[in-house]
């Protein structure tokens, strides 16, 4: 009775670890396809971080787990703002979403400030500096334990 309970423990145990990198292979390859352009916000009594596109919402699916992939890419210009709403969808229970409509304009950009990330936005197009995003990374670092 024990050789059969090891052999069903074993061959769980390598489903299990093939499962788990199917899905790390999986979420690498949709980290590498969001990008902010699939970011956007919503500004009724709160301002709301949104995703659109099938692979954000792919790793909202995957949830917890794909945090620490998502957290390396909080600093890149192309992938830190949508990686930020992402987190911030996975993670509804830390943060409280802003209330509407503390927007700041300096000339033809406004300023506004999502879950502790500033973003500007010019010609509806969402940024933030190198300086946030790297802030903002060392903060997700903490709230997540990476």
């Amino acid at each position: 009775m024990t050789k059969l309970f090891k052999k069903i423990a074993l061959t769980l145990l390598v489903v299990s670890l093939n499962l788990t990198y199917a899905q790390n292979k999986e979420l690498d390859s949709l980290i590498q396809k969001i990008d902010n352009k699939e970011a956007y916000i919503v500004l009724t009594k709160t301002t709301s971080p949104r995703v659109k596109g099938t692979d954000a919402k792919r790793i909202i699916e995957i949830g917890k787990m794909a945090s620490p992939e998502l957290i390396k890419v909080l600093d890149s210009q192309n992938k830190g703002i949508i990686a930020h709403f992402i987190l911030s969808e996975i993670w509804k229970n830390i943060g409280e979403e802003e209330v509407c409509c503390a927007i700041r304009n300096v000339g033809e950009i406004e300023i506004l400030t999502i879950n502790g990330l500033e973003i500007q936005i010019e010609n509806n197009v969402l940024f933030s500096t190198s300086e946030n995003l790297k802030k903002n990374q060392q903060v997700w670092k903490t709230n997540c334990h990476v």
